[in-house]
C-alpha cells in the first residue's frame, strides 16, 4: 500500500487485503473469503475498485486522496474531506427517506475516516443513466426512471428546504454543506471557464453577450449562496445522468421495470434546488440531441427522442407535484422552475463547448455531424437561457419535442 500523509493509498493489488482485514466491520464477506479486485475506470477524482469473492459477492470501494487521483500526488491538490461530505449526505438522505432509502441509494457498509475510504454495495447489472439514454431509451423505462428521480429530488429537497425548516437548521445545513473546495471547482469549470474561452469555430450562431453572461452570473451567484436564502435545499450538487445508475428488466407481466440508484454526491451543497433538477435535465437534453443525430432509422429516432422528452417531463412533473403537496409555495416553485432551466442549459452549454470532459453525448466519428449536433445544442441554450423567464419548462420541452419529430 502506498502512503499519502497519514492515509494508506489503496491500489488494485492491495485493496482486497484491506477489505479482508475489515471484513468483520463490512459484514459482506467472512474474513477467510478469497477475494480479487479490479480497478473501476470512469472517475478522475477518486480511486475506485470492485472487490469480489469466489462465490460471486461483490463490494464497491472508493478512496479520496489529498489530490485529484488521475493527476497523481504531484498533480492537482484536493482535500480528501470531500468523501466525508459524501458519507454525511448519504446519512442525511437515509434519515429522510426511511424505508424507501434502498430504492434510491446504494447500501453503505463501512467508512474508514482515517484513510478516507468507504465500502459500498456494488451495483451489479446496473448501467449509468447517461449510457442508457444513448443506447436503450424506451417509453416505459424513461417514464419510470424519471418519475423516481423526480420524486427522490423532491423528497430530499422538501425535507431540507429553507422555507420548511427552522432558521437554525438552515444555518447548520448552510455551514455543514458549504463544501467550499468542490464548490470552487464548479464555479470555475461550470460557470466561468467555458465562457471565457468561447471559440468562433465552435460557436457559430451562438452569442455570449452581456445579456447572456448576466444570466450565467445570476446562476453562479445562486450556486455560490450569495442570494436566495429563502429558496435553498440540501442538494446532490452534480446530479447529471453520470451520477445515476439504472437497471431495466422485463418482469413476468411482460412490462419493463426500472430501478434507480443515485451515486457520487461528493459535490453536495446547501444550495438552489434547481441545481439538481437542471443537472439531471441537462442529460435529457443532450440525450435527445444525440438520438436525433446518431440514429439513422427515422421511426426509431423519433420514438427514442419522444421517450427521452417524455422522461424529462415526467421528472419535472413528479418533482413539482411532491414539492407543491409538501407546502412549497407557487412563487418558490416558479423560481425553482426558471432556475432549473438555467442550470440545465448551462451544463449543456459547457458540454457543447467542449469543457465537460469526454462525454459521449456529442461525440461522433463524422466531424460534420458533430458540428451540427453541437450547434443544435447551442441553439437550445441560446433560446432557453434568456427565454426561461417567460417560457419556463414549456420552452425547454418544446425544444425537446422539436428534436423528436
Amino acid at each position: 500500500m502506498a502512503a499519502n500523509g497519514d492515509a494508506i493509498i489503496l491500489t488494485k493489488d492491495t485493496v482486497a487485503s484491506y477489505v479482508s482485514k475489515n471484513a468483520s466491520n463490512i459484514h459482506v464477506f467472512p474474513p477467510s473469503a478469497t477475494l480479487t479486485a479490479e480497478s473501476i475506470q470512469g472517475g478522475n477524482v477518486n480511486f475506485a475498485f470492485c472487490v469480489r469473492s469466489s462465490d460471486g459477492k461483490a463490494v464497491f470501494v472508493k478512496q479520496a486522496p489529498e489530490y485529484v487521483a488521475v493527476f497523481g500526488p504531484d498533480g492537482l491538490p484536493l482535500t480528501s474531506t470531500r468523501i466525508e461530505k459524501e458519507v454525511a449526505i448519504l446519512h442525511e438522505w437515509t434519515s429522510i427517506l426511511g424505508d424507501e432509502a434502498d430504492q434510491y441509494l446504494p447500501k453503505l457498509y463501512y467508512f474508514d475516516s482515517q484513510n478516507k475510504v468507504f465500502v459500498m454495495e456494488f451495483l451489479e447489472d446496473f448501467d449509468l443513466l447517461d449510457h442508457h439514454l444513448i443506447t436503450t431509451p424506451s417509453p416505459a423505462s424513461e417514464l419510470s426512471i424519471a418519475t423516481q428521480l423526480g420524486t427522490f429530488m423532491a423528497q430530499t429537497h422538501l425535507a431540507t428546504h429553507s422555507s420548511q425548516v427552522s432558521p437554525e437548521r438552515a444555518a447548520h445545513l448552510t455551514s455543514e454543506y458549504e463544501n467550499r473546495a468542490l464548490r470552487d471547482i464548479q464555479l470555475e469549470y461550470v460557470f466561468t471557464k467555458a465562457y471565457k474561452e468561447v471559440s468562433p469555430t465552435t460557436s457559430q450562431g451562438f452569442t455570449v453577450d452581456e445579456a447572456f453572461l448576466a444570466e450565467v452570473n445570476a446562476l453562479k451567484a445562486r450556486y455560490n449562496g450569495e442570494v436566495g436564502a429563502g429558496n435553498m435545499s440540501l442538494c446532490h450538487g452534480d446530479l447529471h445522468p453520470g451520477s445515476v445508475m439504472v437497471k431495466v428488466c422485463r418482469g413476468e407481466d411482460g412490462e419493463e421495470h426500472a430501478e434507480v440508484r443515485v451515486i457520487d454526491p461528493e459535490f453536495t451543497v446547501y444550495g438552489p434546488p434547481g441545481l439538481d433538477v437542471g443537472s439531471l435535465l441537462s442529460g435529457y437534453i443532450l440525450g435527445a440531441v444525440r438520438q436525433s443525430y446518431a440514429v439513422e432509422n427515422r421511426e426509431e429516432r423519433a420514438n427514442n427522442g419522444k421517450a427521452i422528452c417524455e422522461g424529462a417531463m415526467a421528472a419535472w412533473n413528479s418533482y413539482k407535484s411532491v414539492m407543491t403537496k409538501g407546502g412549497i409555495s407557487e412563487e418558490l416553485m416558479k423560481e425553482i422552475e426558471i432556475e432549473s432551466v438555467g442550470f440545465a442549459v448551462a451544463e449543456v452549454c459547457r458540454t457543447a463547448l467542449g469543457f465537460a470532459g469526454i462525454r459521449l453525448w456529442l461525440q461522433f466519428d463524422d466531424p460534420h455531424v458533430k458540428e451540427e449536433a453541437v450547434q443544435t445544442s447551442l441553439s437550445i441554450v441560446q433560446k432557453c437561457m434568456t427565454g426561461r423567464h417567460t417560457d419556463g419548462m414549456k420552452g425547454l420541452f418544446d425544444c425537446l419535442a422539436e428534436l423528436s419529430k
